[in-house]
């Protein structure tokens, strides 16, 4: 088809520019950029669905339509993205923990059974209940509503501390593990706002201020939606000495000739103090000669007197594409001193070039610095110029390894792409399914845990395919709804306060995992062997009341003090198994050394474990109540016990637990035990304690887990007086990457997890709605579910 389009008109497809005039297309549906672009021209001669015709008429060709052009794939793939449901690489871990825990001391448990049913004197029922008591005990009942606490609590932080929106809970946890962060440029990293670069004004002669002041008196203050005269205008009523030079002289404009895309120019006329002057604004070379390249049909042509000087010329342009080279838009202005359309034979003279681009917010550098400080690496992703993404890295700190994105979409050798998205730090001129593919690159070929920032329509692909996406104040609603995360305050620290809360949120429910698989291989290994050897069965009441104890008390981990580390935190098994093990290992040890060592050694003591009295089991269950509520003081510090203070919530829950214990062993008939037992349980838990804690440290340096740098603020660290070289940049930039290679997702996990389940039943319909029970959240929007099966990522 061939369709004719026309000022306002949005592009219903992607078009193919046949003939007509040059048009003026906003492109920022798809780049986020202000300023719109010339087609045909430097970005071809298609203009692309979804975007807006400024100014001219065409006619062209639709070369591709619905998902086939850019915009509706965008569309397609957060559709895609959205109709599934997710569960964090870190819960599907912890889940699978669980899992092989309790599969373990299933088969212990049937072993119990087995054992205690051969013994003709132990009737059936007994024997059923003992191995079903021990099972339960080896249940983390408490572990699913430790970690919904510990995660909404960490939300509600960031709401109140950050004002930062967690639509995803599971994404709260995979910022913990993030590495690299891909964002957008205009409106995230920038104030979406161009400003004049008061400090950059070049002006061969007289003040830059003067320049300035020509520029505001050349301009249309009521065109609040020129991106060009707002930026003079605002720029103008920031500067209190331009505003006394206007007043001093007694300028005041009376006509303007509005900017043409012919002529590239504005033409104003202003009085001052009896006096005339014309003053023109636009491309630096129609404001030097308005036949450059051809006679236009403007009403007013001049050339400026300078124009004869070379020197002059050539050093202007030299400046011009000094400028241009570093990211700036340049705006040029010509004086007249004298009504030109009373006299056109006046002369006129240029008096500056006035440097335009969109300014970082004000928090970014030190955000990007604290990032990095945290080993997570920044990429720039941006729709706008190679040179003003270079330049705009420069001012926050990036590096400036900036690439076209038309590198990814023309390089067709996988590899080739996959290393250049690797060591780039951003990309330009890129379309919305170039930063898709990065992020897709970074997640499923790198195992890097990637985030993503933006605020436009353009981002929400991108937006919705990273593990954590990041939507900035201002966004449009597309944006937010591909998004994880919603800042509603200007500034970007909030990021940072959530990599430091999640990575906390980590530490706690990592601490509480170690802590309630050691105790369940604790208690489980403990109890069968005092059966195997001594045939010795705790009464079932008391090993209900024991994990119905410890689960209760452990609920205050989720109010815990806990620290940040510098590296991402991933969810290694091995790590985390290791040291449960190493707890459980160690505790069931001494306890069976302490039963076995005072067993039947003193009447006072009251302890014989081939009777296997009321007393007995009182004391071994006032042991395992002790030790498994110490433990969590030891597996909560990544060092020593005393150098991180637990919260008061979590010693206050611990200490009433360890009390009441001791108060039921004494005072309660059926735990009834002598003091004297009591005081020794009291005095071997502590040394226990001290020695398994110092035991812990060596144990995680031996596996790799200790020595672990910690974040003690979520505050922004501050930014270093002088500016790093690129070379110092490329140094940490390699440092970083080191630790991104040690912080891989492994390869089987990069895939998303799905669990299907029958719609049609009760049960199922049950799932498909839960967004707790099951550890599932949902995204956002509404799911599509079929008839008899459901699908959740």
């Amino acid at each position: 088809d061939v369709v004719m389009l026309v000022g306002e008109n949005v592009a219903p497809a992607d078009i193919k520019w046949l003939r007509g005039d040059v048009m003026s297309i906003d492109t920022a549906a798809l780049t986020g950029e202000p300023i719109p672009r010339k087609y045909p021209g430097e970005n071809g001669d298609v203009m692309l669905c979804g975007t807006t015709c400024r100014a001219g008429e065409c006619y062209g060709q639709c070369v591709a339509v619905g998902t086939h052009t850019e915009m509706g794939q965008a569309q397609a793939d957060v559709f895609a993205d959205k109709s599934t449901y997710v569960v964090s690489v870190f819960q599907a871990k912890i889940m699978t923990i669980v899992q092989v825990t309790v599969s373990c001391s299933l088969c212990l448990v049937i072993a119990v059974l087995v054992f205690e049913l051969l013994d003709p004197n132990v009737p059936t029922q007994e024997a059923i209940i003992a191995a079903l008591v021990i099972l339960i005990a080896a249940i983390p009942i408490a572990l699913p509503l430790v970690m919904q606490v510990v995660l909404a609590l960490g939300a509600s932080f960031l709401a109140k501390e950050h004002h930062a929106i967690v639509t995803s809970i599971p994404a709260l946890q995979d910022i913990a593990s993030m590495s690299i962060l891909c964002s957008d440029k205009t409106g995230t990293l920038t104030t979406a706002k161009m400003s004049i670069m008061v400090d950059s004004i070049y002006c061969p002669e007289g003040p830059a201020l003067e320049v300035l002041m020509y520029a505001f008196l050349s301009a249309n203050a009521d065109k609040k939606d020129d991106p060009i005269d707002k930026a003079i205008v605002t720029a103008f009523n920031d500067s209190t000495e331009a505003q006394d030079m206007l007043k001093a002289k007694g300028y005041k404009q009376t006509n303007l000739i509005g900017f043409n895309p012919e002529v590239k120019r504005v033409v104003a006329f202003v009085d001052h103090n009896g006096g005339k002057m014309t003053i023109a604004k636009g491309l630096v070379a129609k404001v030097l000669d308005t036949h450059a390249g051809g006679e236009d049909s403007g009403e007013h042509q001049w050339v400026v007197e300078q124009k004869k000087d070379n020197k002059f010329i050539e050093k202007l342009l030299e400046q011009d594409k000094a400028l241009s080279k570093a990211g700036y838009k340049t705006i040029a202005i010509s004086v007249c001193d004298a009504d030109y359309n009373e006299n056109p034979n006046a002369k006129w003279r240029f008096v500056g070039l006035l440097p335009m681009l969109d300014p970082p917010r004000v928090d970014t550098a030190q955000t990007i610095a604290s990032l990095h400080h945290a080993n997570i690496s920044v990429k720039m992703i941006t729709g706008d110029h190679v040179n003003v993404g270079k330049e705009t890295a420069r001012l926050i700190g990036l590096g400036t390894n900036i690439l076209p994105g038309e590198q990814i979409r023309l390089t067709t050798d996988k590899n080739v792409k996959n290393e250049l998205i690797w060591e780039a730090d951003g990309f330009a001129a890129v379309l919305p399914s170039d930063k898709r593919e990065v992020v897709m690159t970074l997640r499923n070929d790198y195992g890097i845990v990637c985030g993503m920032t933006g605020d436009g329509v353009n981002d929400a692909p991108a937006l919705s395919a990273a593990q954590v996406g990041i939507a900035v104040e201002g966004a449009t609603d597309a944006a937010k709804n591909a998004a994880d995360l919603i800042l509603t305050k200007s500034g970007l620290s909030p990021i940072y306060g959530a990599v430091i809360e999640s990575r906390r949120i980590f530490a706690k429910v990592k601490a509480y995992v170690v802590y309630r698989i050691a105790a369940s291989i604790t208690l489980v290994i403990t109890l069968s062997c005092i059966v195997f050897i001594s045939r010795c069965t705790v009464d079932s009441l008391m090993i209900i009341i024991l994990a119905l104890l410890n689960d209760i008390s452990m609920i205050p981990v989720a109010y815990d003090n806990a620290f940040a580390t510098r590296k991402p935190q991933m969810a290694n098994v091995l790590p985390l198994v290791s040291l449960s093990a190493f707890y459980g290992a160690i505790q069931t040890g001494i306890a069976l050394i302490y039963f076995y060592v005072i067993s039947n050694k003193s009447p006072e003591l009251e302890f014989d474990l081939k009777t296997c009295d009321g007393s007995t089991q009182g004391q071994i269950w006032l042991y395992l109540v002790l030790a498994t509520e110490l433990m969590i003081f030891s597996a909560r510090a990544p060092s020593f016990f005393w150098q991180s203070m637990p919260s008061l919530m979590l010693i206050v829950s611990v200490l009433a637990t360890v009390v009441l214990g001791i108060i039921l062993t004494l005072f309660i008939p059926k735990f009834g035990s002598p003091g004297k037992s009591v005081g020794f349980i009291i005095l071997a838990n502590v040394i226990v304690f001290l020695i398994v804690d110092m035991g812990k440290v060596g144990f995680r340096y031996m596996i790799g887990d200790g020595n672990v740098e910690v974040i003690k603020t979520s505050d922004l660290i501050e930014l270093p007086k002088e500016e790093e070289t690129e070379a110092t940049k490329a140094l940490k930039k390699r440092m970083r990457y080191e630790v991104h290679r040690g912080s891989v997702v492994a390869e089987e996990d990069r895939a998303p997890s799905v669990v299907s389940f029958d719609t049609s039943t009760l049960i199922g319909k049950i799932r498909a709605a839960s967004t707790v029970t099951d550890g599932f959240i949902k995204r956002g929007g509404k799911a599509s579910f079929d008839a008899r099966s459901s699908v959740r990522r």
